[in-house]
């Protein structure tokens, strides 16, 4: 074989070669995106698509008038209260409570000024003569409040109206006023260009579309105006939508309560001399979780609530709402300064 013989067999082996690698790489290649694509297609219908957001949209003003048309129907409140309550002492370990059945009350009283105060407090209850904690508001008082006796542990806790979310005023476990905007039973602001008010803004995000509704109002004392709460409603054809969480925040802007609303139901307005054509509604399932913060202690961690028998039947007297210390419970008024969570605990 001359030289050249064999240079051209050379040369043709390696076209060959690059032929069969270049063809080698290219199935590898398709092979490999082929498997992305499964994976993808895979990943996909196993989250399902997310269906893009309606075209139809409501204005901040049609969501607030549904909402209060809602809450016009609701000039009080009775219902029975089935409940889970985690509770976190500052010194001993966390415990729950669990009624187990709905032996507890829900009590509410429209006040003079839509924007509040109102008359209002959940009683937890063992039995009808039994009680183990309590957690609300009284106008003639001008208080709220928050107290529980459990066995041999106890604690109490109030402070003024007038001074409730102040600069400061951390001491006591929950704000009343704001766990009572979850139930969707007071009204909104409505007055443009005055406080409090609301502003709206969209989550356009596919399979998460919703209105978020803000609440603004003045800081008592330093007269900052602070984000109040923001109120969670799904976007969707469905006409008026109901809130399905309600976000709580303190005066540094920082989420401290979650509340998920499900399971809306009428509330019995058959007592009124003249009722609603349509019945009011409110969630019946709430679960609040309570946040812990850096520098602070969350004494409420969690509550359930599952409410039943709901009416706006005049079933109890003003002072219900009163607030008076379990005996033996010296209460902490926490928003004087100096003063200590802690003090308020047994």
């Amino acid at each position: 074989m001359t030289f050249f013989s064999k240079h051209r067999t050379r040369t043709s082996l390696r076209k060959t070669y690059e032929v069969c690698f270049s063809s080698a790489l290219s199935a590898f290649s398709a092979l490999r995106y082929s498997l992305l694509f499964l994976l993808g297609a895979g990943l996909a219908l196993a989250a399902g698509c997310a269906a893009p957001c309606p075209d139809k949209l409501a204005s901040i003003d049609q969501i607030v008038a549904a909402h209060n048309t809602n809450a016009a129907s609701v000039p009080r409140l009775w219902a029975r209260v089935e409940m889970d309550v985690t509770l976190k002492p500052q010194s001993g370990p966390e415990m729950t409570w669990r009624s187990g059945s709905p032996t507890g009350l829900l009590l509410y009283r429209r006040g003079p000024k839509p924007d509040g105060p109102h008359d209002f407090v959940l009683i937890g209850r063992e039995t009808a003569s039994v009680e183990l904690f309590r957690l609300g508001a009284s106008i003639a008082q001008g208080l709220y409040y928050f107290w529980y006796k459990f066995g041999d542990r106890a604690g109490a806790w109030y402070g003024r109206l007038a001074l409730a979310g102040a600069p400061g005023v951390k001491q006591a476990p929950v704000d009343p006023m704001q766990l009572l905007s979850v139930l969707g039973i007071t009204a909104l602001p409505a007055e443009p260009g005055k406080l409090p008010a609301v502003a709206l803004s969209m989550n356009n995000t596919p399979g998460r579309c919703a209105y978020v509704v803000t609440v603004l109002d003045r800081q008592p004392v330093s007269n900052r105006v602070l984000f109040k709460r923001e109120i969670i409603l799904p976007w969707t054809d469905k006409e008026p939508p109901l809130p399905t969480r309600v976000n709580i925040f303190d005066d540094t802007g920082r989420r401290v309560m979650t509340a998920a609303l499900a399971d809306y139901k009428p509330i019995d307005v058959s007592s009124m001399d003249k009722p609603p054509t349509k019945s009011p509604v409110m969630p019946t399932d709430i679960d609040i979780v309570c946040n812990e913060m850096p520098g602070s202690h969350t004494f409420i961690r969690r509550i359930r609530l599952r409410i039943s028998e709901m009416t706006v039947e005049d079933k109890w007297l003003p002072e219900a709402v009163d607030f008076q210390s379990p005996p033996g419970v010296v209460p902490v008024l926490a928003d004087q300064p100096g003063k200590s969570a802690k003090r308020g605990e047994k």
